[in-house]
Order: structure tokens, then sequence, then C-alpha cells
């Protein structure tokens, strides 16, 4: 924990931040516990608050100074848990392990399988690739090729949405259907 709380530049934030994290770590914790019931995942989850204390610390500064600083920690805290139990949730609904049975052995294992999908960030890059991408990208409508250009780039849905002056869900629609297009113009040819 302790490299965390050194991110932060200033020693009065370093020391805000790590009283509420000796005050409240335990009561995070068993917050996390509550709904994750997995000591890894609520221990990550007590990271994350202070993750997240440190980036908005001047809310919570602005919290402690109008008295609810004491009934905020747990809300973000639990917060913290119902999103990483939704993920969790997500996560297991997909992964089925596929159980043989191991006849040297004797008893049933569980087999891994390595997952081969692809998609429009999987291409496989040569200069064919790339030349055949570029002019696809280039047939975009503009508003669709600014937002393939920038992704790209590694720019994050909500930085693209200040750029361009849009919402972070019109980001997000128009850049999916912008990779509907190109798989619709020829990006299927592009995969391995």
């Amino acid at each position: 924990m302790l490299p965390i709380i050194l991110t932060v530049v200033n020693d009065d934030d370093g020391d805000f931040v790590e009283k509420i994290y000796i005050e409240y770590e335990h009561q995070l914790y068993l917050i996390a516990m509550k709904y994750l019931h997995d000591h890894e995942e609520a221990q990550d989850c007590v990271h994350e608050v202070v993750a997240t204390l440190i980036y908005s610390i001047d809310k919570f500064k602005l919290a402690r100074d109008k008295g609810y600083l004491d009934k905020l920690i747990p809300v973000v805290g639990r917060n913290c848990a119902l999103n990483a139990l939704r993920i969790k949730r997500r996560r297991n609904k997909y992964e089925q392990p596929l159980v043989v049975f191991d006849y040297e052995e004797g008893e049933y294992v569980e087999m891994e399988i390595p997952d081969y999908s692809s998609s429009v960030e999987e291409i496989y890059i040569s200069e064919e690739n790339c030349d055949n991408l570029h002019k696809l990208v280039n047939k975009l409508d503009e508003k669709y090729r600014d937002i393939v250009i920038l992704k790209s780039m590694g720019a994050e849905t909500k930085m693209i949405a200040q750029i361009m002056n849009i919402s972070e869900a019109l980001v997000r629609k128009r850049y999916s259907r912008a990779r509907a297009q190109l798989l619709k113009m020829g990006g299927k040819d592009l995969y391995v």
C-alpha cells in the first residue's frame, strides 16, 4: 500500500490518505469480504478504494470538512466490491472448464483451451495488412475515422470525448459502428 500512498505529491495529502487507510482499512476489508468472499479480492478492493481516494482527494477532503467522510468511505468501498463482484460474475459466466478423464491418473482433470478469438485490435500486422487497413480507415466517414485513429494511438474514451466535444457514449457508439463498417468493407480479410 505504501507505494500507492507515496504517489501523492503533497505531504499533507499523503498524511490524509495514510490516516484514512489506517482508520478504515478493516471496515473496507469487511465490506469487501461480505460481497466477494475472497481474501485477495477483498484486499484488492481496499487498495482500489485508496487509489480512488488519491485520484479524487479534493472531493474526499471536502467530505471530511463537511462531516460526511465517515459515510462516504463505506459507500465507496461497497461500490468497489459490487463492481468487482459484477466483473467476477461476468467472467465466470463465459468461462466453462472442459473436464476430461485422464486415464493415467485415473481421475477427471480440467483441460485448458487457449482462446484464439480475434477482434479488430488483434489483426495480424504486416505491411500489406497495414496498407489495406489504412485504405479502409480512410474510406470511413470523418466522424468515425477520427475516433478510430485516436483509439489506435491509445487514447481513452474519456479523452476522445473531450477532444471531439461529444459524450463518451457517442464515442463508444461511433467506434462500434466504425469497427462494423471496417469489417463490412473487407476487414475480415485482414484476420489470420
